[in-house]
C-alpha cells in the first residue's frame, strides 16, 4: 500500500514539474512575442506575395532580421489560432513593434499603398500606356480594353503591389458607371438623349473642348442646341480622334481638309453624335452634360487664353472670329471655312469604320 502511495506521489511530482515546465515556457514565450523586437533597428519594407504560407512568411522576416527564432514564431501563430489570416503585400514594419503586432499587421491587409492618377480626358489608349507602364502593377492587360472608349473614369486609384491590371481597369469602368448611373438619374430633363451613352459621348466632347470649369455647361448647352435643331455639332476634337484612331499620324492643327475626310467621328460631315465616345470625361464635364445651362448659343470659339468667345449666330460668331484675329488670339491658317461655313462642307476621300 504504502509503496503504490510512493508511484502515485512520483507521479504527481512529475507532473508537477511537468506542468511547471510547460507554464514557465507558456509564459515565456508569451512574452517574447508580445514585447518588442529588438533584432532590427530601423523601419523595413518586406512583401508577402501571394500563396505564401507560414513558412513562407518566416523566411521573409528571418531574412530582414526581424525575427530568427523559429520556435517563438511558431508560438505565436499557435497563439493567433485561427485568427491568424495574412494577406499578401508589401509591407512597412516600424522599429519596435512585436511579433504579435508584426502579425496583425499582415491580418488586417494594412499593406503599403500605390496610387495612380488618370487625368481627365485621356484617350483610352493613353490611360493603357500609363497603366502599362507602372512596375507596381501585374499581369498582362486584356487587348479587348483598347476598344473601349469612354468607359474609364479618371481619378486617383489606390492599390498594393502586384494587384492585377485588368482589375485596377475593371475598378475604372466599374466607376464611369457608377457615376453615370448617378448624374443620369439626377439630369435634366427633355434632353436629346436616347442613352446614358449618348451623354458619355457629348460628356468627352466638352472634356476635349474645354478645360474650364466655368464653361462647361456653356458648351453643353451649344451641342445640347444644335442636337436639338439637327445641326451638325461641329467639334473639331472628334475630326482629330476619327483620324488618329485610322492611324493616321498626330495632327496638332486641324485643317480645312481634315474636314472634310468623312468618318463615323466627324462632326462635321455628320449629324448627331459620333460613333463613340472621343476621351474618357471626369465628372465634372459629365455632370455638364447632363445639366447644361439654358442658352441661346450655337457657336463658340476659343480665344488662345483658355477660354471661349460665344455667339447666338453665325454673323455674331464671324464677328467674334474677328474680333479675335485682329487681337492675333488665333491664327487660321488654310481654316477659314471652319468659322465663316455652317453645315454644309463638301465630302472627300470618304472611309468609313
Amino acid at each position: 500500500m504504502s509503496s503504490l502511495k510512493s508511484i502515485l506521489l512520483n507521479i504527481l511530482i512529475i507532473i508537477f514539474l511537468l506542468l511547471s515546465v510547460f507554464i514557465y515556457f507558456y509564459v515565456h514565450l508569451s512574452n517574447e512575442i508580445k514585447k518588442p523586437l529588438r533584432t532590427y533597428e530601423d523601419n523595413i519594407i518586406i512583401e508577402i506575395k501571394n500563396g505564401y504560407n507560414s513558412k513562407n512568411i518566416f523566411k521573409v522576416l528571418n531574412k530582414s532580421n526581424i525575427i530568427n527564432n523559429k520556435l517563438i514564431y511558431k508560438f505565436g501563430i499557435l497563439y493567433k489560432k485561427k485568427n491568424y489570416l495574412p494577406k499578401y503585400g508589401q509591407y512597412k514594419i516600424q522599429k519596435n513593434l512585436s511579433l504579435l503586432e508584426i502579425f496583425e499587421i499582415f491580418n488586417n491587409g494594412e499593406s503599403i499603398q500605390h496610387k495612380i492618377t488618370i487625368p481627365e480626358g485621356l484617350i483610352t489608349n493613353e490611360i493603357l500606356s500609363i497603366i502599362e507602364r507602372n512596375k507596381i502593377l501585374s499581369g498582362e492587360i486584356d487587348p479587348s480594353f483598347s476598344e473601349l472608349e469612354g468607359i474609364f473614369f479618371p481619378e486617383t486609384y489606390f492599390f498594393t503591389k502586384g494587384y492585377s491590371r485588368n482589375d485596377l481597369l475593371l475598378r475604372m469602368k466599374s466607376k464611369m458607371n457608377k457615376e453615370l448611373d448617378y448624374e443620369w438619374k439626377n439630369r435634366q430633363k427633355n434632353l436629346p438623349y436616347k442613352s446614358k451613352y449618348d451623354a458619355l459621348k457629348i460628356a468627352s466632347i466638352i472634356e476635349s473642348e474645354t478645360g474650364v470649369d466655368s464653361e462647361r455647361k456653356l458648351i453643353s448647352s451649344v451641342f445640347i442646341n444644335r442636337l436639338i435643331k439637327n445641326m451638325k455639332l461641329q467639334s473639331d476634337p472628334t475630326v482629330k480622334y476619327g483620324l488618329e484612331k485610322k492611324n493616321i499620324n498626330q495632327i496638332k492643327i486641324i485643317k480645312r481638309s481634315h474636314l472634310r475626310l468623312d468618318h463615323a467621328w466627324n462632326t462635321y460631315t455628320r449629324r448627331g453624335l459620333p460613333l463613340t465616345p472621343i476621351c474618357n470625361p471626369g465628372k465634372k464635364s459629365i455632370i455638364a452634360a447632363l445639366n447644361p445651362v439654358k442658352t441661346d448659343y450655337f457657336y463658340f470659339v476659343a480665344d488662345n487664353k483658355g477660354g471661349h468667345l460665344f455667339a447666338k449666330s453665325l454673323k455674331d460668331h464671324n464677328i467674334n472670329i474677328l474680333y479675335l484675329k485682329n487681337k492675333k488670339l488665333i491664327k487660321l491658317n488654310d481654316n477659314k471655312s471652319i468659322f465663316s461655313g455652317d453645315n454644309n462642307l463638301p465630302l472627300e476621300k470618304p472611309f468609313r469604320k
